[in-house]
């Protein structure tokens, strides 16, 4: 099965704070257009947004059991959602925006161990926009060189997890 950034991020809803089932909507879309199809994907796909959370996650849940996806734990679920973000980091796709997002992902995660040397990275990031020379969170971070020690870090994060 093809995997992409929603349905990475379907399979770690539960974990998500302030999940928007409308995205369950845009995944079932988008699986479709992927070529599977399934009942329950159908009805996804043909609901109204703003979606109901309960309907929708009901609908949602049978896609999975029809399309025989079985949920990860929730410390895998956070890894492979966040490994969406990290890959692209790793290839040097848009490196800031995507510690932006990785980020925000992880803050709906409550600031999750696993990608906790990011959250550094962004802070110093921050600074460094900011106009400070240096910054306490990565030291040997500069304005010169962040973009590849973030890049470098998402690289050695790929190889562990």
């Amino acid at each position: 099965m093809q995997t992409s950034e929603l349905t990475n991020k379907m399979l770690a809803y539960q974990h998500i704070i302030d999940f928007n089932t409308d995205q369950a909507v845009d995944w079932a879309v988008e699986m479709l257009l992927l070529g599977y199809e399934t009942p329950s994907l159908l009805i996804l796909a043909g609901i109204s947004k703003p979606t109901n959370f309960f309907e929708s996650e009901k609908i949602l849940l049978a896609s999975f059991n029809e399309l025989g996806i079985v949920l990860p734990e929730k410390l895998d679920a956070i890894a492979g959602y966040c490994r969406t973000f990290i890959e692209k980091i790793a290839i040097s796709i848009n490196i800031k925006g995507n510690l932006n997002d990785l980020y925000s992902a992880g803050l709906t995660f409550d600031y999750e161990e696993l990608i906790f040397d990011f959250y550094l990275f962004y802070w110093a990031w921050g600074d460094l926009d900011y106009g400070e020379t240096y910054q306490d969170y990565v030291p040997e971070a500069t304005k010169d060189n962040i973009e590849e020690l973030v890049s470098k870090k998402a690289i050695d994060w790929l190889k562990n997890n």
